[in-house]
């Protein structure tokens, strides 16, 4: 299989960034209730402090807003990066280096690091399969109990 590199371009706001997942994927687990955060997954900093370095960097969570300065002291701690909480309405992107932000909304980005992520390269057939394994449907489409 031939995989495109596409090169970011300047002009484009949506590709100077990079959004990373939490739960699952900075973090072991992906259970947060109650607030907890888990460990960081092996390598999982280290890629972010990297990535950081080249690009703007934007953390995404599902977990509701009265949490998510829990995550931007969190990533802090682990990282030794700032992190603070996106507080604007309305933000599309994110294009700054160096701080990373906190956000609830996946922002225009490059690419995304998430575990509940499939990947569509252009072949209806394999992302359906894959969606079809993630949700648990069988070849008549039809949801299988389990």
């Amino acid at each position: 299989m031939h995989r495109t590199v596409i090169a970011p371009r300047p002009d484009s706001p949506a590709s100077q960034a990079v959004g990373f997942d939490l739960d699952g994927t900075l973090t072991v687990d992906s259970g947060w209730q109650g607030g907890r955060i888990g460990l960081p997954q092996p390598g999982a900093i280290e890629a972010l402090r990297t990535i950081a370095r080249q690009c703007a960097v934007f953390v995404f969570t599902a977990r509701p807003e009265l949490w998510l300065p829990e995550v931007a002291d969190w990533v802090t701690w682990y990282s030794g990066l700032e992190a603070f909480v996106d507080q604007s309405e309305g933000r599309a992107y994110w294009t700054t280096r160096g701080p990373i932000l906190v956000t609830s909304t996946k922002l225009g980005a490059a690419c995304y690091i998430d575990d509940r992520a499939v990947h569509h390269a252009g072949d209806w057939g394999t992302t359906f399969a894959a969606v079809a394994r993630a949700i648990g449907l069988d070849r008549a489409g039809i949801l299988v109990q389990v």
